[in-house]
């Protein structure tokens, strides 16, 4: 049996697994909230692993080892770093709080603090970061299929596109979490498996730092003002944009209670940078061993087949199709569940809960579609993953922070804050593409949007009172300052 048989044997076993969890998991569907958060059951272990096995995808498999292969560590501030960072601060500051509200999506505390206008700016801008992440992931998929088994780049992104859409469509967040444990698991093993024999032939750790093209391992930026700047916008635009992600959150309302959502961002911020960084040392590894790389990209696959036996092999390409799969399905079930929540309700407000869970379903369809023609036409994956993300800091983490934080925030000066934000980032990334501007476009925008934010919320405020914190059963919630902070509590 030859190893492109064995390779996709294993593959298509692997996918007959993800089915059958899937009807599995869709039998526990009975409303939105199963379909949504998995009816707030989730428990601590499976948390973790749902969270580690989203976060764990083409960004970090794909597009951080080709960053890594071409630019050593400065290249991959925004992930692995940034998402680890992300991870400790929503633990720290944020998953309690929005989990005690109890909500479904973003957009609901952005309609429950600030008001409807608010909540729809809140879905326009978190769909489109979506459907580019989707399809950053869908490129990976077909990049690794393609890699390892030479099958045609354009049916590889399909195959990726309709196996991770038919499982997110039955099963909801159920099937996504069950299905993130195994997949979590798999990448793990797959790893760990080739990392050790890329060491070893490279010469060890200590072969690994010489054999590194020059600066690789750099951690620190020019000592200027503009290389500075440069460093923490690659680490911040994951770091705080991503803390206003549906997907990251998501997994917070899901969990059982407060405690969980918190502790499940902390175990998940020692797992992810654990793990995430061997991809990024495999691609470092490779430019000494697979050095002139046409598409560096293709590293990790391409090392894999190089060091694996073809039965390992298999195993490794189950691990990059779970990490891909794991992020993906999140990817779709994020904006589907905003559109049929936060959307269709603008426009059906007595609508059953039948018609939202159906709603949630078909969207999942359409934004799988959207995603898979974004996917089709640019094939950088992570560009497409920070560019995406870049749309959250921007234009939510400003005025989702103030909503926990700032009991005066209101209306007015959060879409203030949406809309400037956003406009500012878009002029700025548009004088970016002259070659000789190169600006710092999403830390200059988001601080933008927070004077924003303060300059409208003072001059409304007699106007405009801010709406008080309330769970999703309208329940009132109490400010009160925790960690030297104002948060909210139930009363």
């Amino acid at each position: 049996m030859s190893e492109s048989t064995i390779i996709l044997t294993g593959a298509v076993l692997y996918v007959a697994t993800l089915a059958v969890i899937s009807v599995y998991a869709s039998r526990n569907i009975h409303d939105s909230a199963d379909f949504v958060v998995a009816g707030r059951r989730l428990p601590l272990w499976l948390c973790v692993f749902t969270v580690f096995a989203t976060w764990f995808g083409s960004g970090t498999l794909i597009g951080a080892a080709g960053a890594a292969y071409g630019g050593g560590l400065m290249a991959v501030l925004a992930n692995p770093f940034g998402s680890a960072l992300c991870l400790l601060l929503a633990g720290l500051f944020y998953v309690r709080f929005l989990r005690r509200m109890r909500l479904l999506t973003l957009p609901d505390l952005f309609r429950q603090r600030y008001g409807k206008p608010a909540e729809v700016l809140c879905a326009v801008c978190i769909i489109p970061a979506y459907v580019g992440w989707v399809a950053s992931i869908f490129v990976a998929f077909g990049t690794v299929l393609h890699t390892v088994a030479g099958v045609d780049l354009v049916l590889a992104i399909w195959v990726g596109a309709v196996i991770t859409v038919a499982y997110t469509f039955a099963g909801g967040m159920w099937a996504v979490s069950l299905t993130d444990f195994l997949q979590a698991l798999i990448i793990i093993v797959g790893l760990f498996l080739l990392f050790p024999l890329v060491l070893g032939d490279i010469g060890g750790w200590r072969g690994l730092f010489d054999a590194a093209p020059s600066g690789h391992f750099n951690l620190l930026p020019e000592p200027t003002l503009f290389g500075w700047a440069m460093f923490f916008q690659g680490l911040l635009v994951i770091g705080l944009g991503n803390i206003a992600s549906q997907d990251l959150l998501q997994r917070a309302f899901a969990s059982r209670n407060e405690s969980v959502a918190q502790w499940s961002m902390y175990i998940t911020t020692v797992l992810y940078l654990t793990v995430a960084m061997i991809p990024v040392l495999v691609g470092i590894a490779g430019a000494s061993l697979m050095p002139n790389l046409a598409e560096p990209e293709t590293i990790l696959p391409a090392m894999g087949k190089a060091y694996l036996h073809p039965v390992a092999m298999a195993l490794f390409v189950g691990a990059l199709f779970a990490a891909l799969m794991s992020s993906a399905d999140g990817g779709l079930l994020a904006p589907a569940s905003i559109f049929g929540r936060n959307i269709i309700g603008l426009f059906s407000r007595n609508q059953s809960e039948r018609r939202t869970l159906w709603a949630m379903r078909w969207s999942i369809l359409a934004f799988g579609i959207f995603g898979l023609v974004v996917a089709l036409r640019f094939q950088n994956v992570y560009q497409l993953m920070v560019k995406s993300f870049s749309i959250l800091m921007v234009g939510l983490y400003v005025p989702m922070t103030a909503a926990i934080y700032w009991r005066r925030a209101n209306g007015p000066g959060a879409v203030a804050s949406i809309v400037v934000g956003m406009l500012t980032w878009l002029g700025l990334e548009r004088l970016n593409t002259r070659p000789d501007v190169q600006l710092p476009a999403e830390l200059i925008a988001a601080g933008v949007g927070l004077l924003a934010l303060v300059l409208v919320t003072w001059l409304t405020a007699r106007r405009v009172p801010p709406l008080p914190a309330t769970d999703v059963d309208g329940n009132a919630l109490e400010y009160r300052d925790r960690l030297g902070l104002l948060g909210f509590q139930a009363r």
